[in-house]
Formats: C-alpha cells, structure tokens, sequence
C-alpha cells in the first residue's frame, strides 16, 4: 500500500508539473496514475484521473491518425480498471474499433504491432463471440500481415491462448486445440531456458486442451495432457512455488472427471480426495472457492459411483451450500446445483436417510421442472433411481 501512495504522489506531481512537457507524457502519466488509484481502490480518485485520460486521448485522436493507435492504447488500459467495469465492454469495443480504423488507414508493421496488445487486453473481459472475433483479427495480424520476428513471442502465445479459450467457449472444439497447440509449442520452448516463468502458462495451456479434449469425448487424450500438466506442477511446488497449489487442484478436479467417465472411480476418488486438500491450503479467493466447489463435488461423485455413500454425503454437503451461492449469480450453473442434490438424494436413500432423501430429491425435481436427470447415471433405466422414479410422467419426458 505504502509503495503504491509513493508511486502516486510522484505521478501526479508529474501531472501538475507538467506544463513544459508534451501532451503525450502527460497522457500516459495520467493513465499511469489511474492504474495506481486502482490498485489502491480509490474507485472515485480511479475514475476523474481515468476520464480525463480518456477525453486528453480524444482529443489527440482527432488531431491526427498517427494518435488514433494511442487512443485505443488508452481506451483499453482504462476499460480494465475495476471502477470502469460497469463500462468495459463499451470502451473495448470502440479500442477494437480504432484499430480497425488504423489498419486501413496505415497497414505499416509497426502500426499492426501495436494494435496487437489492443486487441489481446481487449479480450480479457469480452464475451466468448467478441473474443473469437477479435483475436482471430489479431492472429490474421500476425499470420499474414507482420513478419513473425516482428510479432513478440509471449504476446503470440497468449493471443492463440486466449483465441482457443474463445473457440472452446463457442464450443469449436477442434479449431481450439488447433489455437492451444500453436500456445504450447512456443511455451514449451521457453519453459526449457526459463520454467520459473513460463512453466505456469503452459500448465493452463495443457489443462484447457485437456478440458476441450474432454468435451470432445477423448477422455484418455484428455488424461494424458491432464498428467502433463502435473508433472509440471509438482516440480514447481518442488521449489516451493506455492502459486501452484490452485492450478494443480483446477488440473486434478479436471482429471477426476475424465476419470469418472471412463469408469475408473477408484483413481477419480483417489484423485479428487488430493485436489480437495491442495484447494483447503491455497488462498481463499473466488477463484480457489469455485476450485474447491468442483473438486467436492467430483469427489462426491466417483464415491457415490463405487457405492461410498456416507462420503459422497458429506462432500455434496460441502458442496452444495457453494452450488447454491454460484446458481444465485449465474443461472448456468443451476444444472450442477441439480446434479448435485440428486446424487445426494440418492445417497441418503441408500443410507436409509429417508427424510433427508426426500427434501433433496423434491427439490432436485423441482429445479429440473419434474422431469428425469439426463445425466443420471441409472439412465435408460430411470426406475433404478430413487429421484428419477418420483420425475412427473409425460410423453415428452418418459424415456423411450
């Protein structure tokens, strides 16, 4: 906190000091400045120092093309700003679009080079379809309109990254392990010369080919970049990378599920079990409560599956209260929430928990509108399933 108070004290004299200096200085000064007001969360300081940034960058912009590129540098530096959130995706939109504007107008090198960073900070906080749209301007950038020594390696490797991310969100499962991969064999060159570095990319690297492997119904592919990924981990945590902790547990909640669905329950069990802890001693945060959240719950599952039933009660039991805080916010994650409650519904019955049995199986039923669980692991026989066999009967639910 001190070192950031120092920081803007010297920032803003700078600013009010600066009458003989030029205005360029001065905007990147002011933008400097806002970016330490961030950090220090004085949101309403952040957001007069960020507008006056934005309205000096404007008026820049208008003076000539050759500022236009600083103003979308602006706009995006600004839009990332906690305070600014609310405005973000506007602000990156209009960056986007002022890069577009700068390469018909100026298709030199250095002008696609610096549109580049533009265009991969826009991505961080854009929707999946925005993501694939932008990124993949900015791979046509480095593919066919830079030369690749001109292009900086570490900026390649997260623009294709963040490329596959998008694609995988938009469910183009193959095109994003065509864009991880380009990511991957650039990380693995550097990982070699410096994996204190690097070693952390390409983990997240693998462990999202192993996730889209996943969805593409490869389960061994999937385990083998899963396995990858942690060995790379637990050399890290070797030397005492601690940092590591949440992404070898995201890494083994993942491979817990392949796991389950290649019916090998013992090692998800195993596995999960492992993931649980290290999500126990990382840091709290939001992130490492959606690692623990999803690790409980795999965990959960694969007992459940080998007919460990008390311990499959009491991680859904753990999970299920974090299941609900994230359905409240997020409607997409109320089917994980159901899931959930029916296999600990069915737990609870074969415990002879009858009561506890029927509260989570009526409301399992009543978030799933009355009808089976397509994901129930009694399917087709719904009639196995203490839950399914209670669903309301219909020609459009019955299974055939």
């Amino acid at each position: 906190m001190e070192q950031f108070l120092d920081q803007a004290e010297i920032l803003l004299r700078g600013v009010v000091q600066s009458h003989d200096i030029s205005t360029l200085v001065i905007l990147h000064r002011l933008r400097d400045l806002a970016g330490v007001l961030d950090n220090l969360k004085l949101y309403d300081e952040c957001r007069m120092t960020g507008d006056c940034a934005l309205d000096l960058a404007e008026a820049l912009g208008r003076r000539s093309l050759e500022f236009r590129h600083e103003q979308a540098e602006t706009l995006s530096l600004i839009a990332g700003f906690s305070v600014y959130q609310p405005r973000a995706r506007t602000l990156f939109i209009q960056a986007v679009s002022i890069c577009e504007e700068v390469v018909a107008n100026n298709a030199s090198h250095s002008s696609k080079c610096s549109i580049l960073f533009v265009l991969c900070r826009a991505t961080y906080m854009a929707s999946a379809q925005d993501r694939v749209q932008w990124l993949g301007f900015a791979v046509q950038l480095m593919t066919k309109g830079l030369p690749p020594t001109m292009v900086d390696p570490r900026l390649h490797s997260t623009i294709y990254n963040n490329y596959g991310t998008g694609l995988h969100e938009l469910k183009q499962y193959a095109n994003a392990l065509e864009a991880y991969d380009e990511a991957i064999s650039h990380y693995r060159g550097w990982v070699i010369n410096n994996p204190v570095k690097y070693n952390y990319n390409l983990v997240e690297a693998l462990t999202n080919v192993g996730v889209t492997l996943s969805m593409l119904g490869k389960y061994g592919d999937a385990i083998r970049a899963y396995r990858d990924a942690l060995e790379l981990c637990r050399a890290m945590l070797a030397q005492g990378a601690l940092q590591y902790n949440d992404l070898m547990a995201k890494t083994l909640y993942r491979y817990t599920a392949s796991l389950v669905e290649l019916n090998r329950y013992s090692e998800a069990a195993e596995m999960g079990k492992v993931a649980i802890s290290l999500c126990r001693i990382a840091q709290a945060g939001e992130r490492v409560t959606s690692s623990l959240c999803s690790a409980l719950h795999n965990y959960g599952l694969a007992c459940y599956l080998l007919g460990q039933h008390a311990e499959a009660v009491l991680a859904f039991q753990e999970s299920i209260p974090l299941r609900r805080a994230r359905a409240a916010t997020d409607p997409t994650k109320e089917k994980y929430l159901g899931t959930a409650l029916h296999n600990i519904a069915n737990s609870f019955h074969a415990l002879n928990k009858h009561s506890e049995a029927n509260a989570a199986a009526t409301e399992a039923l009543e978030g799933n509108h009355g009808r089976v669980l397509e994901a129930c692991h009694f399917a087709s026989d719904f009639r196995s399933c203490f839950v399914c066999q209670g669903a309301t009967k219909s020609d459009s639910t019955t299974p055939q």
